[in-house]
């Protein structure tokens, strides 16, 4: 009885430990895009554009989604802000038809195909935050953290800028434990 008791024991702490404690393999930051408001202005900029949306992805990638890929998109640079004040400047200069492929594309409610490019920025988060999130090691998350991202129509040679909100998080390298709630 004992040693069934003693297996049932040892079977019950392996299962809690392999459900609590999980491994991550590499130091990433991640991002929490905040719900946008509806801006009539960033509305009328994605809609002329043949944009679906434009969304932050929590692994630190730009989402692009549109019905028909856009020839003369120009993905120029993003600047990012943390209270107001900017701490980096990402130089792309890339073709939104020319970036890399985000999964395959959906049909929306409508019936309407939408295909998806992106574009990651967890190497320029690096450079930008720090390796291992040691240039602003203030208290995260919080909602200061804002994202600009310049977008030019080769057509027109107009500039558009698009605003995002976000909450950034830093995990490292390494065990983590985390007691699991009910």
């Amino acid at each position: 009885m004992k040693k069934v008791l003693l297996i049932l024991i040892t079977i019950f702490l392996i299962f809690f430990l392999n459900m609590c404690i999980r491994y991550i393999p590499e130091n990433h930051y991640i991002l929490l895009d905040d719900k946008k408001i509806s801006v009539e202005k960033e509305d009328k900029i994605i809609s002329d554009n043949n944009l679906k949306n434009v969304r932050l992805l929590s692994d630190a990638t730009i989402l692009f989604e549109f019905y028909n890929i856009p020839n003369n998109l120009v993905l120029e640079r993003v600047e990012l802000f943390y209270q107001s004040k900017m701490i980096g400047s990402i130089d792309i200069n890339q073709k939104i038809n020319n970036l890399e492929n985000c999964g395959d594309g959906y049909f929306d409610e409508l019936g309407r195909k939408v295909d998806n490019k992106g574009y990651l920025l967890e190497k320029d988060f690096f450079r930008i935050m720090g390796k291992d999130y040691e240039k602003y090691n203030t208290t995260y998350p919080n909602r200061k953290f804002e994202l600009i991202i310049y977008l030019r129509n080769l057509d027109t040679n107009e500039v558009f800028e698009l605003n995002r909100s976000f909450s950034l998080y830093f995990e490292k390298k390494g065990y983590e434990f985390f007691i699991l709630s009910v």
